[in-house]
């Protein structure tokens, strides 16, 4: 391309781009999203042409995806780590209003 007409190109994609935005806001505009998540999806793939709706799998079930993240989602060998020497016990760590105020006053 010729110099010029680069900037010429440039131009026309943007007044496209701003074109492309001016028409989409008029489709969406009448859709409240955040009462309306469908509908406004449903523009959406409307404005993009997507095509694609997702239905069921034959044989899977959802209680079979539920099981399976579950399993592999839980450590069978898991142990809970050892208390930290220097936390009290719970009979301990309760702290009474004078306490605090003996606390904050020697600070």
């Amino acid at each position: 391309m010729h110099a010029g007409q680069v900037e010429e190109a440039g131009a026309l994609a943007a007044r496209i781009e701003k074109d492309i935005a001016r028409h989409s806001q008029q489709q969406l505009k009448h859709i409240d999203a955040r009462t309306d998540a469908k509908g406004l999806w449903t523009a959406v793939k409307k404005l993009t042409g997507c095509r694609y709706q997702a239905g069921p799998v034959d044989g899977i079930t959802a209680e079979q995806l539920n099981n399976h993240y579950a399993a592999i989602s839980t450590d069978s060998q898991y142990t809970p780590p050892a208390l930290k020497q220097t936390t009290l016990p719970c009979w301990q760590q309760v702290i009474s209003a004078p306490k605090v105020f003996e606390i904050l006053d020697h600070l």
